[in-house]
C-alpha cells in the first residue's frame, strides 16, 4: 500500500496530529492493509493515538489517573477468563487475542483488558505498533 494514501486519510481526521485507536482501524479495514501499516504511516506524520479500545491509554493527561481505563473493575463470565488465560503466554496476551475473546463472547474490548489486567496480565503487542 502506499503510504502517501494512508498519511492522507489519516490528515482529513478533524483532531490534527491526533488519531484515535478506533479510527486507524477503521483506515485499516478501508484501506484493506494492516492496522500496523497504519500506526507506521501515524507514526511517520507525528500523529499520536489515543482512545485505546482495551483501555491502555489516551484517555486523558499521560502519567495523570485517568490516562488509562485499566484496573477497573468488571464482571465478566469465568468462561472469558478461562479464555484469556488460555490466550496467554508468558505472562502476557496479544491485543489481537483479546478482541477476538471479546467478540466472540459479546464483551466489551475494555471489559476484555480490564479482565486480563485483572488476571495479572500484560497486554501486548498492539495491533498498531503501539508501545515500542
Amino acid at each position: 500500500m502506499d503510504m502517501k494514501k494512508i498519511e492522507e486519510l489519516i490528515d482529513v481526521y478533524p483532531e490534527k496530529g491526533k488519531l484515535p485507536c478506533p479510527v486507524c482501524h477503521f483506515i485499516a479495514a478501508f484501506l484493506n492493509i494492516t492496522p500496523q501499516e497504519v500506526g507506521e504511516a501515524a507514526t511517520h506524520v507525528n500523529a499520536r493515538i489515543y482512545q485505546c479500545q482495551l483501555g491502555l491509554f489516551g484517555y486523558g493527561r499521560k502519567g495523570q489517573s485517568g490516562y488509562k481505563i485499566l484496573g477497573r473493575e468488571v464482571e465478566v463470565p469465568q468462561e472469558v477468563l478461562d479464555m484469556i488465560k488460555a490466550g496467554s503466554a508468558d505472562g502476557k496476551v496479544s491485543c489481537t487475542s483479546l478482541w477476538e475473546i471479546a467478540d466472540r463472547t459479546g464483551i466489551l474490548r475494555v471489559e476484555a483488558g480490564n479482565a486480563a489486567d485483572s488476571l495479572g496480565l500484560k497486554i501486548g503487542p498492539c495491533q498498531l505498533g503501539a508501545f515500542k
